[in-house]
């Protein structure tokens, strides 16, 4: 029997720019993509309708763009380690290749599927892995400004160093699969198309239109003056690194053009790129941020925890028409705007 690397698909549904991807074509002759429906998700508070709605849309795009190349998506249901012991007996695999994830879940989910299988993690999420940022002590920084700097001093990717999506991806036939889920489904009120052709075409659009201005006009709430690729960079239908390139591109195009500009929104935009990564190391090194608070001193303050006031919150009937309208479009569309996040 012929060794299959899998393609353990989890934040990067697409073939651009796929570390995972590329290794994995390496590896072995063929490339099983594999999409684990984990029970954990489904059940998780913080997964809602909308959300679910666009990840089987992306899956279901992801699968209609490996169909071009001569593979397929497989989705399985269950706990990783499991679902990997049930395909070993159906195909061989040689090793599993997925992008890092940095939660204190994905990281034990790792850890246990590693104590059975050759697992390799690909950088992918972020540009700069959380244990490469850090203070001349090898403590990690915990306030942003000079996490910023730090990271703005390490090598920075170049649009060379992305990966062009593979022409072929060899797979073995046959190999059953759960049917992406139908619902919930996407809705003409939900403002964004799944999947990774969408995702470059919104940072195409971003780029070539409203970048330049994004310094000041991201403050006001009225503009369509962000990029709204948050969706996308969630689940990996744009890399980190995409992002980034297309910054430092925009930027440098700002500089050395013959007009007035001065990089400032290129350059504003890759601060809020970098806002992301130093999350991610918070959350790396402080995992406890994400059930409480990040000085735990705080977990102590006493809320009112009004059942009538939170509904009136949730539904946008508190009478403060800027937090009523954030959540109105939370609602509606299943995002919201970065300053009425704030």
């Amino acid at each position: 029997m012929t060794k299959t690397a899998v393609w353990w698909i989890r934040r990067d549904l697409r073939l651009t720019d796929n570390t995972a991807l590329t290794a994995a074509l390496a590896a072995a002759p063929q490339v099983l993509p594999l999409f684990i429906l984990d029970p954990a998700l489904l059940a998780s508070a913080y997964v809602g309708e909308k959300r679910l709605a666009f990840l089987w849309a992306g899956l279901r795009q992801l699968d209609a763009d490996l169909r071009q190349r001569g593979s397929y998506l497989v989705m399985r249901q269950g706990e990783a380690t499991a679902v990997f012991t049930q395909l070993q007996q159906e195909i061989e695999i040689g090793a599993v290749f997925a992008a890092e994830d940095f939660s204190p879940y994905a990281r034990q989910r790792d850890t246990a599927v590693s104590n059975h299988f050759q697992l390799h993690l690909l950088p992918g999420v972020v540009v700069q892995h959380p244990t490469e940022v850090l203070k001349q002590d090898g403590q990690p920084y915990t306030v942003f400004t000079p996490f910023s700097k730090a990271w703005r001093q390490r090598p920075l990717p170049s649009p060379a160093d992305l990966l062009p999506a593979p022409a072929h991806i060899p797979t073995p036939a046959n190999v059953t699969s759960l049917p992406i889920p139908e619902r919930p489904f996407l809705t003409t009120a939900i403002p964004f198309q799944a999947g990774e052709t969408a995702a470059q075409q919104r940072l195409d659009q971003f780029t070539a239109t409203r970048i330049g201005a994004y310094k000041q006009d991201r403050d006001f709430v009225a503009l369509d003056g962000t990029s709204a690729l948050s969706p996308y960079l969630r689940f990996g239908m744009l890399s980190a690194r995409q992002a980034v390139v297309a910054a430092l591109t925009a930027y440098r195009q700002a500089i050395t053009a013959t007009t007035d500009a001065d990089g400032k929104g290129p350059d504003t935009w890759l601060n809020e790129l970098i806002w992301r990564e130093f999350y991610v190391t918070i959350l790396y090194h402080f995992p406890h941020v994400m059930r409480g608070s990040f000085r735990r001193e705080y977990d102590a303050i006493s809320w009112r925890n009004d059942a009538e006031e939170f509904a009136a919150w949730r539904s946008g009937q508190t009478g403060y028409p800027i937090v009523d309208a954030a959540m109105r479009q939370l609602q509606q569309s299943g995002w919201m705007h970065n300053r009425a996040r704030m």
